[in-house]
Order: C-alpha cells, then sequence, then structure tokens
C-alpha cells in the first residue's frame, strides 16, 4: 500500500495528473502548482487551466526538440509504446507515492518512466490532504482535499499564482466549507 492509496480515484488521477504535467514540463520535483495544474484542468477553479500553465511555466520541456534534431519523432514514441502496452502510462494503478523510511521528509511519485521528489509545497499539499481526510473522518482524500492542501498555506506559489489570476480565494474557501 502507498500513499496513493489513500486517496480516491478522482484524486490519485490528479495526482498521477500533476507528475505527468511536471515530467513533460522537464522538471524533477513535483510542486503544489503542478498539483493545482492538474486539479484546474478538471474542475473549475474560477481560473483558466491554460492561464495557470503559463503562469506557472508547465510548458512541455525540450525533450521533443532536442530528440527532433537526433531524427527522434517524441509523439511517435509515445504513440508506439502506447500501442504495445495493455494499460496506459497514466493509469493511477500503475503509479505510487512513497515516503522514504530514512528520510521522512521525501516523499517520491513514481510512475512508467518517472520518478519525481515532492518538493517542500508538494509535499505539504498532499500531508494536508490526508490530514484533512483524517479531519472528517473519511476513508480516502478527494480532490477537494487537494485543494485544501493547497489553499492552506497563503504564502504558497499556488496561492500566488491564482491571486495574480484574479481567482476569488474567498468563493474557494466557502466553497470547501460546503463540501465538508
Amino acid at each position: 500500500m502507498t500513499m496513493l492509496d489513500m486517496f480516491t480515484p478522482d484524486a490519485r488521477h490528479t495526482i498521477v495528473r500533476a507528475g505527468t504535467l511536471a515530467s513533460q514540463a522537464g522538471r524533477g520535483r513535483l510542486g503544489d502548482v503542478f498539483l493545482l495544474l492538474a486539479l484546474a484542468e478538471d474542475r473549475p477553479l474560477g481560473v483558466e487551466a491554460d492561464d495557470i500553465r503559463a503562469a506557472a511555466g508547465a510548458r512541455p520541456g525540450r525533450d521533443r526538440e532536442l530528440l527532433a534534431t537526433l531524427g527522434i519523432d517524441l509523439d511517435e514514441v509515445r504513440r508506439r509504446v502506447h500501442e504495445t502496452t495493455a494499460a496506459r502510462p497514466d493509469d493511477p494503478a500503475l503509479w505510487s507515492l512513497r515516503r522514504a523510511p530514512l528520510r521522512p521528509l521525501r516523499v517520491t511519485l513514481s510512475g512508467p518512466g518517472t520518478e519525481l521528489v515532492l518538493d517542500e509545497s508538494g509535499r505539504k499539499a498532499v500531508e494536508v490532504a490526508l490530514w484533512a481526510r483524517r479531519r472528517a473522518h473519511r476513508a480516502r482524500a478527494g480532490r477537494a482535499d487537494l485543494l485544501w492542501g493547497l489553499l492552506a498555506d497563503g504564502s504558497s506559489e499556488a496561492v500566488d499564482v491564482l491571486r495574480r489570476l484574479g481567482a476569488d480565494l474567498r468563493a474557494l474557501w466557502t466553497e470547501l466549507g460546503r463540501a465538508a
């Protein structure tokens, strides 16, 4: 059992999507902004996911360009990999979220061909989401808990991005209060 099993299927999908976005952007770490972006792709947050993507600098990395100079089409490689594997790479069943036993502050999201360490902001968002689940006496944390984890630290980069884009943070908190 991994930490990912403590989340509902849709929240697992959100975490995996955040990891995929961070990996595609060429990042070695998963931060709160990628979790925010993954949430915004699936639920309205008062700002568009594309605006969050631009504000966070979450554009795809240069892998595609670098491989193209060698004559390798990254999209074609990904298409062929998808054809040859029975499961999709973004299937949450293929991913795990683990805390390192000897380094308890190190949390790693691992999936097909990807391993990302959660930075302080990403780890905090996940841990606050799990805390909100326990506080509400629920078996699993959901997307609302992830949003709670993202908004809990008013000085986080995710909250800063929402403020810069003009999101109504009070309305988001009110919505979370009603859902609890």
